[in-house]
């Protein structure tokens, strides 16, 4: 975590970083995708399995398919519904 002020959180890794707050809107969340673009899918699959993020936070966790559009991919869907598509360009 690179800093926190009051409902925003702000996290940071290499050249890399995203902010979260602290709002929840089910509509939205229901209704909101983001994608992840890493360099080696596999790997990042490996590691989210080895966290057991499902049984920790109810988090789902598909599995990591060759989809017909060229990426590896595998999703996650937090705990608020938002769906992480993580993929590799293949």
């Amino acid at each position: 975590m690179a800093f926190e002020a009051g409902d925003i959180a702000c996290f940071k890794s290499g050249s890399c970083s995203f902010l979260l707050q602290d709002f929840y809107e089910p509509l939205h969340s229901n209704n909101f995708m983001m994608h992840l673009l890493v360099e080696d899918a596999q790997s990042w699959y490996e590691h989210v399995l080895k966290l057991e993020l499902d049984q920790a936070f109810g988090v789902r966790v598909t599995e990591l398919v060759e989809q017909p559009w060229g990426m590896l991919e595998f999703c996650i869907t937090d705990p608020s519904g938002v769906l992480w598509r993580i993929a590799e360009n293949q």
